[in-house]
């Protein structure tokens, strides 16, 4: 049994409406959308987006492929009206149960809305885990989405004491490190610790305070970056493929990119690429995984030589970020593109976070009443503030993100005053 928001997926086709003289009428055709929205929830939380057919979802919703095509002139197209037929009433309930009202209201908002998505689990992966599958424009309706969430929070902390004004770039951050603990648990099929884990990830939430002045380095530093031709060499055959990938998914997307794209850029044969990777979803993971490994190789180090704790989160993520701009094709895949690679590319941003995880357990024995979520929801928090900026200023000037993104981490273990004076030194 898959409950979706239109019932039970096992009985859709047991409410086909009789058929009737003359051309169908209104209450034929939206109960056809219904079925077909609640097959494609089912179908794809179970297949995944990618594996998931036009006839895949005809055959679960009893709905002809001809009435289909009808309706929808492919699956990505029914796949979005799905989703905006979800996240539309999932908004209009946070609004109508106070999530932008008083804090207690606003905290029971919050704790229902994660029972809801702990009691949909595929409605929510939908939402939240394949929704990236879907290319560029369902990740675009997933953002304008966050946009309305971040609007309903930042009113929600307007009424809690010492958190109004809010920066929107905090606030959004803090949206997406609650989104990533919803997604990893969705991933992994632990939708049912959602419930418990509300009141920690509440708490958290209101863990960041407004910082006590714009949060602006006092000394700006810009970083200058080898060509990409410079970058390619010396290499191995397979390192100019990773290389080559990050280039052309960076200037094309993911999606748009071919395997004859990513050859010409690493200036090698389709031959060679076929040696070293099965599939353009391989070598994705393998860049990936190549450019989180330099860019540890090179933050690492910075934790190790710090002075405090503190200031070793400032030059590990000043060292990450330096990276970030001095290989710009790895930094716009990792903050950006890598959304688009499907569960795979996701599961590696996993591997990172929770490796980074470990650098934030000293904070534990200075605020010992933080949450223990918070770790892991600041580093959900840290992937929205890279993906915000990747996408509106380019890798090259990603130091400028340094004293929010050292903020966001410090803020809950520290007095705001302290928290900013590092970000900000």
């Amino acid at each position: 049994m898959v409950m979706t928001p239109w019932g039970d997926a096992s009985e859709l086709r047991t409410r086909k409406m009789r058929p009737g003289g003359g051309s169908k009428d209104a209450r034929t055709a939206a109960s056809q959308r219904e079925r077909l929205f609640g097959a494609m929830v089912a179908t794809v939380a179970e297949k995944g987006y990618e594996a998931t057919t036009v006839a895949d979802v005809s055959a679960l919703s009893g709905v002809s492929k001809s009435s289909y095509y009808e309706h929808f002139k492919d699956k990505q197209d029914c796949f979005l009206a799905t989703v905006e037929a979800i996240l539309g009433p999932a908004l209009e309930f946070a609004r109508e149960e106070g999530l932008g009202d008083e804090e207690t209201r606003a905290r029971a908002a919050f704790e229902l809305s994660l029972r809801r998505i702990g009691a949909q689990p595929a409605t929510a992966k939908a939402c939240l885990v394949e929704i990236y599958a879907a290319g560029p424009p369902a990740v675009a309706l997933l953002d304008s989405s966050f946009d309305a969430v971040e609007r309903l929070v930042s009113a929600a902390f307007e009424r809690v004491p010492a958190r109004e004004g809010l920066p929107a770039e905090i606030v959004r951050a803090i949206i997406g490190g609650v989104q990533k603990v919803i997604y990893k648990r969705l991933l992994r099929g632990e939708e049912a610790e959602l419930s418990r884990l509300a009141p920690e990830l509440w708490r958290w939430m209101l863990s960041i305070p407004p910082p006590p002045g714009r949060l602006r380095a006092r000394r700006t530093r810009t970083v200058k970056s080898l060509s990409f031709e410079d970058r390619q060499r010396p290499s191995t055959p397979a390192e100019r493929l990773l290389r080559g990938l990050a280039a052309a998914v960076s200037e094309k997307g993911y999606q748009a990119t071919k395997i004859a794209d990513i050859v010409e850029r690493a200036k090698t044969s389709q031959r060679t690429f076929y040696e070293h990777f099965e599939s353009k979803e391989d070598a994705m993971v393998a860049a990936l995984d190549s450019g989180s490994s330099q860019m540890l190789a090179a933050a690492l180090p910075a934790f190790r030589r710090g002075s405090s704790w503190e200031r070793a989160v400032h030059d590990t993520q000043e060292a990450m970020l330096h990276f970030a701009a001095e290989e710009p094709e790895y930094g716009r895949l990792g903050a950006v593109e890598m959304y688009g690679g499907g569960k795979r590319a996701l599961e590696q941003r996993e591997l990172v976070t929770e490796g980074m995880e470990g650098l934030l357990q000293p904070g534990y024995e200075i605020a010992a009443d933080v949450p223990p979520i918070a770790a892991e929801a600041i580093g959900g928090a840290l992937y929205t503030l890279l993906y915000d900026f990747v996408k509106a200023n380019g890798p090259e000037r990603l130091l400028e993100l340094m004293p929010t993104f050292v903020y966001v981490t410090l803020a809950p273990f520290l007095p705001a005053e302290e928290a900013f004076e590092v970000a900000v030194g």
